[in-house]
Parts: C-alpha cells; sequence; structure tokens
C-alpha cells in the first residue's frame, strides 16, 4: 500500500480499519477479514465505534502485520468497484466499462484493487435512494455506505485527487446499475397455511432446489451473504404476504445471523428487506379446488 497515494480528505477522517486474506475452505477463493484497529475485532461497516484514525490504524497494522488497511464508506463519498478490468499480465484496462467510467469521471482518484485485476474509483457524491449497487453481469458495483474499501493507493493514471461528481451520480448509477422501480403499497395478509405447511409446499414445487439450498444456509450460488437472504426473503414473499411469516420462516434458516435483527433507522436489516419484498413481488395466485392440480406443480416466480 501507498499511503503517500491516498487522498489527504481521506485520511482526515476517523474511518479506518486493517484487512487480513485467507482462503475460504468452501468456495475456495481468498476472501478478506475487516478487523477493528479499536480492539482488535472484527469491524462493521455499520459500526462507527469499529473504526479509527488513519494513523492510528496504519499503527496497527504495522505492529500485528495486518495486510493493508481499509476505509469504511459514510456517505458523501461514493466508490466504484470494477471486477475484473485490468489484464494481470499486461497492466492494460480491458473492461469497456471501466473505459467509459474513466472517461465520466475524469481526474478524480482511482486505483487498482488489492488482486491487481479490479479498479477502484472513489469521488465526492452520495447514491441516490433508488439506485441498484450492483451490476453482477457488468462485475460493478456503486456503494455510498456500509461499505468496507480494501485501499492500495496504486494510481491509475496519477489519479490521486478526490473530486466533486455528485451532479452525475445518479445518470452513472442508472446507467451502470439499474434503477429500482418505485415500491407498490401492500397490504400484509395473515397466513393460511402453518409454517411447516408453506414449507412443504415450497418443497413440492419447481422452487424446491432453490429454495433448499438457500433455507439450508448454502450462498455459494451468490455474490455474497445477503444476496443469499434476499434470494430466500423474495422467494417466501412469493408465497405468503405475511410479514411475520416470512420472519419465522427465515430465523428457522441457516442463512439465520445477528445481522438480521442489526438496526437500520426505525426497523431492521430484516425488516427492511421483508418490506422491500412485498412491495416489489407480485404473489401467487391462492390455489382452489379447480387450481389444486396445477398449483402442486408450482410456478417459477
Amino acid at each position: 500500500m501507498n499511503n503517500n497515494n491516498i487522498p489527504a480528505e481521506l485520511k482526515a477522517l476517523k474511518q479506518w480499519c486493517v484487512f487480513r486474506t485467507y482462503l475460504d475452505q468452501e468456495s475456495g477463493k481468498n476472501k478478506k477479514a475487516i478487523i477493528s484497529p479499536v480492539d482488535g475485532k472484527f469491524a462493521k461497516s455499520n459500526e462507527p465505534e469499529t473504526w479509527d484514525e488513519f494513523n492510528k490504524a496504519e499503527y496497527f497494522r504495522k505492529r500485528f502485520r495486518y495486510k493493508g488497511l481499509t476505509f469504511a464508506l459514510d456517505k458523501g463519498i461514493t466508490f466504484i468497484d470494477l471486477d475484473h478490468a485490468i489484464d494481470k499480465e499486461s497492466g492494460e484496462i480491458i473492461s469497456p466499462e471501466a473505459k467509459r467510467l474513466l472517461e465520466l469521471l475524469p481526474d478524480t482518484f482511482a486505483e487498482r484493487s488489492v488482486s491487481g485485476t479490479g479498479i477502484h474509483i472513489l469521488f465526492k457524491g452520495t447514491l441516490p435512494d433508488d439506485a441498484l449497487k450492483r451490476n453482477d453481469e457488468k462485475g460493478i458495483e456503486i456503494y455510498s455506505e456500509r461499505r468496507f474499501i480494501c485501499m492500495t493507493g496504486d494510481l491509475i493514471d496519477n489519479r490521486g485527487e478526490l473530486l466533486d461528481y455528485s451532479d452525475r451520480i445518479a445518470d452513472i448509477a442508472y446507467e451502470f446499475t439499474g434503477k429500482r422501480p418505485p415500491p407498490r403499497e401492500y397490504t400484509p395478509i395473515a397466513a393460511t397455511a402453518t409454517d411447516n405447511e408453506l414449507i412443504e409446499q415450497i418443497r413440492n414445487s419447481r422452487q424446491a432446489a432453490k429454495f433448499n439450498e438457500l433455507y439450508g444456509g448454502n450462498t455459494s450460488g451468490y455474490p455474497s451473504h445477503s444476496n443469499a437472504d434476499s434470494a430466500l426473503i423474495f422467494t417466501l414473499a412469493w408465497w405468503t404476504q405475511d410479514p411475520a411469516q416470512i420472519d419465522r420462516i427465515f430465523r428457522s434458516s441457516g442463512l439465520y445471523r445477528d445481522k438480521w435483527d442489526s438496526l437500520r433507522g426505525g426497523t431492521t436489516y430484516g425488516g427492511l428487506l421483508i418490506d422491500d419484498a412485498l412491495s416489489r413481488v407480485t404473489p401467487r395466485t391462492p390455489p382452489t379446488r379447480n387450481r389444486t392440480a396445477a398449483y402442486s406443480g408450482g410456478a417459477e416466480m
């Protein structure tokens, strides 16, 4: 890591942690663990008390020989993460999306990722609430909060200054990751089947394989645990419009973790996922006597 290339505006913020890399035995991929320089425990992207000043984080990194420093996003600064954007052998930028974004955001801070094949672009501005945060097909993620950036200071084209592009961030996000459709209003409907009955219905449908993997806690087919959480919630929201039932079934799944109950304003992480799913999913048509045979086969969402 080249500390000299990190913008002074970032160094002045008390939003720093350290990271180490490790081999995930399940996926066989190298992953990063973010550690708080405050107490040496895992840092959290939504808990500023686990972050520290730049110099203290750097001292902690050197003392305990961690791989590098991470910056915690907390609004006001937007981060674009591009995967597989650079040829590792030649160093050439090979991603059309990366080339386009560097053109749309000229001169602002840009660095190579820890792997050497990704690109980080940082600039001033906050992502609009209705912007989607990732496009997995293009390998692009855009965040303004609740995200750690493993910094390198390995600049691209000497782009070491943090510029203000708040006037174009919405257009860029809508173009590269998409815009979330407005939620529809929904009315919670009390469950007509018990939790076990509903689980059995799903397992007798064409969604069984997907559901069983998610319900069992398997996240391997998803970019992150949070993506898997969302996939299970959206599946359940198609089958039942009872928020309490969705919550109970999720808590009984292998995906459940402490994050489910972490606060998000006046609600929780789990509550936000459930509300979002119920406001966006068109629910199934409940079976009637004449539809029982068709229903038993299930349907795709």
